[in-house]
This record gives structure tokens, C-alpha cells and sequence, in this order.
């Protein structure tokens, strides 16, 4: 792997720790639709860094998750529920983002911040060690 994909890689796990900041803090602050939505950008930016790991890049929301579970997820590189994670953490993020009456609870926002930190976790562990 070359200079330039590690500098991006590590530029794509940045960016996913500080939206999963963001998610934190407003989740404890009881915002949970953008906890929710800055909870899966930050698994998007972790999955950025998976798919650029693999010499490939998605253009659309829905095509990073099917790359990412064509590469990482079917080869057992990473277990099914990350891949469940992922699509979940997706699908909330489009609902809370774009439903007019769809709101995230409590719960919801926990869980969407407790999945995108154990994504980044698994994606940290398998990209730099």
C-alpha cells in the first residue's frame, strides 16, 4: 500500500472518530436524530477507510454498503452483524434525516452510537494493525 492510500485511510478514520465525537455528545445532549445521523457518517467515513484499503471506492450511500459487504462481510473478514450495522445504521440515518415523522428515541440513538463505535473499533483493528 502506497503513501498516499495510507494518508487517506487514516484521513477517512479521523473524520469517522470525530463524527462518532459529535455523535456522543449529542446524543448525551438529547439530540438523537443527528446523534443518529453523525453516528453513521462516522461509520461511513470507517467504511471509506475499508474500501479504499481494497483499491475501491463506492458513489453512492447504497453502494457502500454493498461493496462493503461484497469485500469485507460475504469473504468473513468481518461478521454479518457488522454488515447488519452498517445497513441499519444507514436506514435510521435516512429516516431520521428525510421522514418528517420519524424521530429518533433514546434507545435508538444509543444504539446507533454504540454500533458506530464498535464499526470503527473492528475497522481500526483490521486496517492498522
Amino acid at each position: 500500500m502506497d503513501s498516499a492510500t495510507r494518508v487517506l485511510i487514516r484521513a477517512h478514520l479521523e473524520k469517522a472518530s470525530g463524527k462518532l465525537a459529535v455523535a456522543r455528545r449529542l446524543h448525551a445532549a438529547g439530540d438523537h436524530d443527528d446523534a443518529v445521523s453523525r453516528a453513521y457518517y462516522s461509520a461511513f467515513h470507517a467504511v471509506r477507510a475499508l474500501l479504499v484499503s481494497a483499491g475501491q471506492t463506492a458513489s453512492t450511500h447504497h453502494g457502500a454498503v454493498t461493496l462493503f459487504n461484497l469485500l469485507f462481510v460475504k469473504t468473513g473478514k468481518l461478521g454479518k452483524e457488522v454488515g447488519r450495522y452498517f445497513a441499519n445504521l444507514k436506514d435510521d440515518r435516512e429516516s431520521v434525516d428525510y421522514e418528517p415523522f420519524a424521530d429518533a428515541d433514546e434507545e435508538r440513538s444509543a444504539g446507533a452510537v454504540r454500533e458506530a463505535g464498535r464499526l470503527l473499533y473492528l475497522k481500526r483493528e483490521l486496517l492498522l494493525d
